[in-house]
């Protein structure tokens, strides 16, 4: 598994892997062989690469698995904001996912979502309208982008919007790594009545690619109680509305 988990960065060698895991380059081999028959890599001259659909399974679970507990409080709080039988729209990323799960309880009447991963989560849900937009699947993430997507979101209106981000810099604004992400997020914006940021402690202090916009457009930012005083204090001076977890 420690070999597979290497292998979703991209390719590596028998001399890097028996390096860094302190085996023996024939071990190594003998262990590539035996996983290349299990369908889960590629062997190539001198290593090996990850076949997709494992680079993309191990992908979206490190990210789910990473701050576990805040993005599950995140959730809870999120679900709150939600009325039941409120339309509600929720992004890409594991803490949307988390705020659905939350949600099973709060019964809206309409999920609108790119989020293949959410989507599932409401099935067998009668009460629940799931809506998805077209568009392409990301290569390493269960969401949908593209001129497709933007087309059906921007005849939608919802009455909560639950938005993602990569990094947040309370002077600058929020961020996404991708030009097709932000435009799904500023698309969301315009379309609902109020939107709110998903963006646990970690997010919070950096940058990424594209920026969406400012703070101060959300109805509110929900955030973990990890947060550092500091960027609590900048986020308040730049007009945001902070939403903790109880406890």
């Amino acid at each position: 598994m420690r070999i597979v988990k290497r292998l979703t960065a991209g390719a590596v060698s028998v001399e890097e892997l028996a390096r860094d895991m302190g085996a023996s380059e024939i071990t190594i081999r003998r262990d590539l062989t035996a996983l290349a028959k299990e369908g889960l890599l590629e062997r190539v001259r001198g290593g090996a690469v990850a076949k997709e659909h494992v680079a993309y399974e191990f992908s979206f679970k490190e990210k789910e698995s990473r701050n576990r507990a805040a993005k599950e409080a995140i959730g809870r709080a999120a679900a709150k904001l939600v009325k039941r039988g409120a339309a509600v729209f929720l992004d890409t990323g594991t803490t949307a996912l988390a705020v659905a799960r939350s949600l099973r309880a709060v019964r809206p009447s309409v999920i609108v979502t790119i989020n293949l991963c959410v989507a599932s989560e409401f099935v067998g849900q009668r009460e629940i309208r799931i809506l998805v937009p077209g568009g392409e699947v990301g290569r390493l993430s269960p969401d949908l982008y593209g001129e497709w997507t933007l087309a059906m979101l921007e005849k939608v209106n919802v009455d909560v919007a639950f938005l993602g981000c990569d990094a947040v810099d309370p002077g600058e604004g929020y961020f996404c790594a991708t030009p097709q992400g932000a435009a799904v997020s500023r698309t969301m914006l315009a379309r609902s009545r109020r939107a709110y940021l998903l963006a646990d402690s970690s997010k919070w202090g950096t940058r990424s690619l594209c920026r969406i916009g400012e703070l101060a457009e959300l109805s509110g930012i929900v955030t973990d109680n990890e947060l550092a005083a500091e960027q609590r204090a900048r986020a308040r001076k730049a007009g945001a509305h902070l939403i903790f977890p109880e406890g």
